[in-house]
């Protein structure tokens, strides 16, 4: 399930036959404007949220410079005879001072700079907003230090939750994601540490991906979204590639070389800053390019469709200036929409594996809904928390836990403030399920049945009224390989369906015997390949199972049934392999009326469905679990993240207290959690948010 950086043995298979960038295309060199860059290192251009929907023609840059700071740079492309680099026939106005300092690197965008202030060694935000024609700044308190040096920044706001993210990364191969806040508030905090390329030389940022160039290599693409994993893929195979700027336009991915060559993501050359050292016709030396770094761009927004131009800027280190040059987009590149992002790669005679390590993805923006509260995490690192059960307190319901399998260790349970209440050392289980008021032993009593893994068994409970939770001998099955579970209650009999990797589903009869349960097994049934979540719907008698990579099973329930099954929901666009998590939310109100709801962990993207219960099973919403940064923690008011790669998950329609809790909740299993990096966790969420964001009601 885990993915990393491709070993080296399997780089170097995928690069031998490319070539490096430095030998790839004819010069085109285009008029350029040379700027003094004042022992400079980064250009950025400055546009507002507001410029982005005007006519306004685009000149205004912010310069990172070693002797001044900030700066505002207004810059004029003078046309000029293509070939030739030139300078401005008028001489441009002197670049104004916003912020003093020693500065390094530079990302913006609206309202945050963000830099590194040589000086401190750290990170420095600078609030940037426009009044009344003009730029006015507002200087942050800087970041903490880091633990490596910085070698590039960028920004990364997000419209999903409307937060602004940052990328801090170096040549030690570490980086960190940082929440910066929203546009109204700063309020930094680390999101995640990232392993990355040693010796990166920059990045670029497309809505959820980052990109990160490495010269022995190429270009290395990483899930950006606040709750991604760790993996990487080797998007732009190229030994020796001399890669120092990343850049995107259109959605397309642009390099630049340390001789001012700019390239697009399939290594075709659309400009060159210079050629070789030269003299124009005044005389004047035109030097050469040996040290280019960064790559920065801007669309004019002035220019008709027909001939769409850009502006591209680099920094030459080696003759500290800043050099930038205008493209018409026609003859550079195709004008495609932002949607698609860029992952092809230079010309290859490797095929399956090339057709693998860089597919072509659609950016997705699914509606994010804030998590409420997060549970303690686990006592130990990797992949422990598994699958959680709800228990609703049957007077208070603001006192209801959640019961949650720690799958190395034993069974949890938290209160709705997310604080462990009691720990069971129960051995490996995998799956819990409960049911609530069932008659066993001529009482009423509320039941939690788990697989325990160990010894292929079923682990049994009892919850009493005071939510403490007592365990019972485990009761032995003939299964191989036990993996997930879930209760069915048949009038006064409950069933247990536990399935096994190969596909095996028995259902096992509860019954009492003396001082504790005891099981009978009364049928099997079968799917094709690997199961583990599911969930019954009492009222239909229907049992709903999760076949991993092909989909959701819909069988009868009852023990006496036929044991064919039907294959209702295919894992197929919106839900993505593999299917984890199943639950049932009873009641859910759509379009005036009453309807059952099945809600299913699609780990495969992240993201979490709702179905009807009924035939025709139509999907009814979408959504993942997104950054709350007024959430709860542990029992402590925090900013919490997001949920990705969800194994189990539970839903209740009853209360779990008072206010948005009053339509129940959802809670799910985090297969990563960061703000910061912890252990894994569990996370839920009132469903009035979920009607609420989705417009169910």
């Amino acid at each position: 399930m885990k993915k990393t950086l491709l070993s080296s043995a399997v780089l170097l298979g995928l690069i031998a036959s490319h070539t490096p960038l430095t030998a790839m295309a004819n010069t085109i060199s285009v008029a350029v404007q040379t700027i003094a860059g004042h022992k400079g290192s980064q250009a950025q251009p400055l546009i507002f949220n507001q410029d982005k929907q005007s006519d306004n023609t685009l000149s205004h840059w912010l310069f990172a410079s070693e002797q001044q700071g900030l700066m505002l740079q207004t810059v004029s492309m003078t046309q000029t005879q293509q070939g030739m680099q030139t300078t401005a026939q008028a001489p441009l106005p002197a670049a104004s001072l916003l912020v003093q300092g020693d500065f390094e690197l530079l990302a913006f965008s609206d309202p945050y700079a963000l830099t590194l202030d040589r000086k401190a060694d750290r990170v420095r935000p600078i609030m940037l907003k426009e009044i009344n024609g003009k730029p006015t700044t507002n200087i942050l308190p800087l970041l903490p230090m880091g633990h490596f040096e910085i070698n590039w920044i960028c920004i990364q706001p997000r419209t999903q939750d409307g937060n602004v993210y940052a990328w801090f990364g170096g040549e030690s191969g570490k980086s960190e994601q940082w929440l910066l806040g929203n546009a109204a508030h700063f309020s930094p905090k680390l999101m995640r540490s990232q392993s990355i390329p040693v010796n990166s030389t920059d990045c670029a940022i497309d809505g959820d991906t980052l990109y990160v160039s490495e010269p022995e290599a190429g270009v290395w693409q990483f899930d950006a979204s606040p709750f991604a994993d760790t993996s990487a893929k080797l998007i732009f195979p190229a030994l020796d590639n001399h890669i120092t700027g990343l850049n995107l336009l259109n959605a397309q991915l642009l390099l630049s070389d340390k001789n001012g060559k700019v390239m697009d993501g399939k290594g075709t050359q659309i400009l060159s800053f210079s050629a070789a050292s030269t003299k124009t016709n005044d005389k004047t030396e035109v030097k050469a390019i040996t040290k280019a770094q960064r790559l920065s761009l801007a669309v004019n927004a002035n220019t008709s469709v027909q001939a769409k131009t850009a502006t591209f800027a680099i920094y030459d280190d080696k003759n500290d200036r800043y050099l930038f040059a205008e493209q018409t987009l026609s003859s550079a590149l195709p004008q495609v929409s932002p949607k698609k992002l860029l992952a092809t790669s230079l010309p290859s005679t490797n095929t399956a594996a090339d057709a693998q390590a860089r597919p072509t993805t659609i950016a997705e923006n699914i509606v994010e809904i804030p998590a409420r509260v997060e549970s303690a995490p686990s006592d130990r690192p990797g992949d422990t928390m598994d699958d959680p059960a709800i228990w609703v307190h049957p007077t208070e319901p603001e006192k209801s836990l959640v019961l949650g399998t720690n799958k190395r260790w034993g069974l949890l349970s938290f209160n709705m403030r997310g604080e462990q209440v009691q720990a069971l050392p129960s051995g490996r289980i995998n799956n819990v399920d409960l049911r609530q008021r069932v008659k066993l032993g001529g009482k009423s009593r509320d039941i939690a049945v788990a697989t325990q893994r160990e010894h292929d068994s079923l682990a049994f409970y009892e919850i009493d009224a005071a939510g403490k939770i007592t365990e019972y001998p485990n009761q032995a099955t003939n299964m191989t390989d036990i993996y997930g579970m879930c209760l069915y209650q048949d009038e006064q009999t409950l069933y247990v369906f536990a399935n096994e990797k190969s596909g095996r589903i028995a259902q096992y009869r509860v019954d009492w015997q003396q001082n504790g349960p005891s099981i009978t097994l009364v049928r099997d049934i079968h799917t094709p390949s690997q199961v583990e979540g599911c969930v019954v719907d009492e009222a239909q008698h229907a049992l709903f199972i999760g076949e991993e990579d092909k989909g959701i099973w819909r069988f009868n329930a009852k023990a006496d049934a036929s044991t064919e099954g039907k294959l209702i929901i295919k894992a197929e666009g919106d839900l993505v392999a593999d299917v984890e998590g199943i639950s049932l939310y009873q009641g859910a109100t759509l379009k005036g009326k009453k309807q059952d709801l099945l809600v299913v962990s699609s780990q495969g993207n992240n993201s979490y469905l709702l179905y009807q219960a009924s035939a025709p099973y139509t999907q009814v919403g979408r959504f993942r679990i997104g950054v709350n940064l007024n959430g709860m923690e542990n029992g402590h008011e925090t900013s919490i993240d997001g949920a990705s790669e969800t194994d189990g998950l539970a839903v209740t329609h009853l209360p779990v207290g008072h206010g948005v809790w009053q339509q129940g909740m959802l809670v799910v299993q985090d297969g990563h959690n960061h703000l910061p990096d912890a252990n894994q966790a569990f996370k839920w969420l009132p469903w009035s948010s979920i009607a609420k964001q989705l417009d169910m009601q």
